[in-house]
């Protein structure tokens, strides 16, 4: 059997090449899906690499919260935590928000998504930029830390 030397290299246990991922809550409700082109397997975590794609779903309805998209990222097997890198985008999908960051972190277990870098959130025409943010799932606590707007006011 011939081993390509980058793939021998990466240490993984396993590759996948077109990795999907399903994550429940309470007994096998869906909570969220994710994709990626390919996925590094180790022991406690899977590496994510091309059009990395999470959608999370409104706990009792089944209906799309919320979308994340990314370069790249790392999924916790043990806690569904994602952190997803490189051209991150956040689409919340009940009003539109769009929210721009290096990195996003996905916590379900926390009920959390947040960024510790600069981001960037669209809210229609209004656009706030800050050092990071955190919001809970269900997007009614939005805080972006250091906020400055360009082009209109803060909804709260």
């Amino acid at each position: 059997m011939i081993i390509d030397p980058y793939l021998e290299a990466t240490g993984a246990d396993a590759l996948s090449f077109g990795f999907t991922h399903t994550g429940t809550r309470d007994g096998g409700v869906l909570a969220s899906f994710l994709e990626a082109d390919s996925a590094l397997f180790y022991g406690d975590s899977i590496l994510l690499r091309g059009n990395v794609t999470l959608t999370a779903y409104h706990e009792g309805l089944g209906t799309e919260k919320a979308l994340v998209t990314a370069d790249r990222g790392r999924l916790d097997t043990e806690t569904d935590e994602l952190w997803a890198q490189g051209n991150a985008v956040l689409i919340i999908q009940a009003d539109g928000r769009r929210i721009e960051s290096h990195r996003l972190t996905y916590t379900p277990e926390n009920n959390l998504i947040e960024s510790d870098t600069f981001t960037v959130m669209y809210d229609g025409d209004d656009i706030i930029e800050g050092t990071s943010f955190t919001s809970d799932l269900n997007f009614e606590r939005v805080l972006v830390r250091n906020a400055r707007t360009r082009g209109g006011a803060i909804r709260f």
